[in-house]
């Protein structure tokens, strides 16, 4: 499970979807240059989840992760995680309670020197099903040249031909705010390949599911909770005990789009605990390890491959763009 070179984080009108044209995907480049004209030019910080917070801690695998995966981290030693909490958008100063998504970071380093980096988000849904998608409601609703605002209809008209993008933004608007970073759960949403033990190769995604259970804002604490609440209270958590995650395994049943991001397989399919993720550091203040790391989510085998999902082959090569842009 060694680091690859990379494959990810996002033009022209081909990629808007709406004439039905194959293409090939988007070159990283190009997805980045589509972020940057829908969300502002990638200086400093991260053009998702630009605020962020670093912690340290540790992920042990189950018996039933070693079984399901021969990928070292799953192996039950203790694997050292570096970690960064973040919260959605690309503005560093944005509010905890945002209806955006939180974001959970990982990079794990077996002593042997394996390498496993992961990125999940506290929504059960991506907002685009293909990278062409993810260009085209990018570059529809970015700025003209003149500063001139996006044009309605052209988002109508994407909206139209690309219906699950929408998926993301219903679920927020229908779900409060996470309470702390401890108390959401973080979802893969992109289906990988897990190599079992016995061979078998197994579809899944998988969540990190808090131990200390689901907690949400209230309808008041919305509007009375502080703009940067979230490390704080994470801290004094972190003072008394570590902040635990389950890593969960989630199968697809019969009908299940295993290559989709934005439509979620129902919570019923089974699901199997794989490993532990304890976070025991919190950084004092921002900065600190992880800023330089992007979780490029390579194709990491033994033990760990991408599916067929299309949002995964380009995702490398994007966040290696990204990254250099931010760090130049």
């Amino acid at each position: 499970m060694r680091l690859r070179t990379p494959l990810l984080a996002l033009g022209s009108l081909a990629f808007l979807g709406l004439a039905g044209a194959q293409t090939l995907p988007p070159a990283p480049d190009v997805i980045i240059d589509a972020m940057e004209g829908a969300l502002g030019r990638i200086t400093t910080y991260r053009p998702s989840h630009g605020k962020g917070y670093c912690a340290t801690g540790h992920f042990v695998g189950t018996a039933e992760g070693g079984r399901l995966s021969v990928a070292p981290v799953f192996n039950g030693q203790r694997v050292p995680a570096i970690i960064r909490f973040g919260v959605g958008g690309p503005n560093a100063r944005v509010s905890d309670t945002a209806r955006s998504t939180r974001g959970l970071a990982i990079r794990m380093a077996t002593p042997a020197g394996d390498i496993w980096d992961s990125a999940s988000i506290s929504v059960p849904v991506f907002g685009a099903p293909t990278p062409e998608a993810f260009v085209g409601g990018l570059l529809v609703r970015s700025r003209g040249a003149n500063g001139a605002p996006p044009d309605p209809a052209a988002v109508a008209a994407f909206v139209a031909a690309n219906p699950t993008t929408l998926n993301q933004g219903r679920w927020l608007a229908a779900n409060l705010p996470p309470a702390s970073f401890a108390t959401t759960p973080y979802f893969g949403v992109n289906a990988f390949r897990f190599q079992g033990a016995d061979g078998q190769v197994r579809i899944a995604r998988w969540v990190f599911e808090p131990r200390a259970g689901l907690e949400r804002l209230t309808a008041e604490q919305l509007t009375t909770m502080p703009a940067d609440f979230l490390a704080d209270e994470l801290r004094r958590r972190l003072s008394s005990a570590p902040v635990e995650f389950d890593m969960v395994l989630q199968f697809p049943g019969e009908g299940d789009d295993v290559n989709n991001p934005t439509i979620a397989w129902p919570d019923e399919r089974p699901r199997i605990i794989v490993g532990r993720l304890s976070v025991t550091e919190v950084a004092a203040g921002p900065g600190g390890a992880c800023d330089p790391i992007s979780a490029l989510l390579l194709d990491q085998e033994p033990g760990i491959a991408l599916s067929d999902d299309p949002t995964l082959a380009v995702r490398a090569g994007a966040y290696a763009v990204s990254l250099s842009r931010r760090t130049r």
